[in-house]
């Protein structure tokens, strides 16, 4: 009996945990030719999808906690940038998400990290500012027209209602970007901001 209570416990658990294997479909159908292996990371060869699997979901999903995430949006919205893009000098692609989700910019996506992304009522509110960075990203890149897949990728990990409106379309920026310490005061109290926003 209490093996059978330990594996429904366990299977609820992975039930609701993010699956590298869904994610690995949308990936490889961005990445095209050679699956987005760089080769001048992880060697000049052709790359068989299956080695493809493995570098992406060892390198970048295990890495970055993928299994962790209880929402399957948040966890593609993040890692498939960081496999995009990198971590981004001074892990401003990493800091952006703990601006989003509210903890210390430090750029180093930790477990305790992703229990706060967990803690989200509706993962779109993680998800889409999530998106509009990475769109901002990339429109800041100076080649950015050349590339415009970059965009449509990004909005591809998007949530949008029946009317195609994304929701909670808001942006927000880490504190590197903007030029404020994370331990700085706000300029108006926190009251006065508030009234403004109503």
């Amino acid at each position: 009996m209490l093996l059978i209570g330990f594996l429904v416990s366990f299977m609820s658990v992975t039930s609701q945990a993010a699956s590298f294997d869904k994610y690995f479909t949308k990936l490889i159908k961005f990445e095209g030719k050679g699956f987005g292996i760089n080769q001048e990371i992880w060697g000049k060869k052709n790359f068989t999808k299956a080695e493809a699997f493995k570098i992406h979901r060892k390198f970048y999903w295990n890495k970055y906690h993928g299994n962790l995430f209880k929402s399957q949006e948040v966890a593609e919205a993040l890692i498939d940038h960081i496999i995009n893009a990198g971590e981004g000098r001074n892990s401003v692609n990493i800091r952006a998400f703990e601006a989003i989700i509210g903890v210390s910019q430090d750029g180093k996506l930790s477990k305790e990290d992703v229990q706060v992304a967990n803690s989200f009522v509706k993962c779109e509110y993680v998800v889409n500012p999530y998106v509009n960075y990475r769109l901002h990203f990339y429109g800041s890149r100076k080649n950015a027209k050349k590339y415009p897949g970059w965009m449509i990728r990004a909005r591809a990990f998007g949530i949008f209602d029946e009317e195609n409106n994304m929701l909670a379309d808001f942006l927000v920026l880490p504190d590197i970007l903007i030029g404020r310490s994370p331990d700085e005061d706000l300029e108006e109290p926190t009251e006065e901001l508030a009234s403004k926003v109503d």
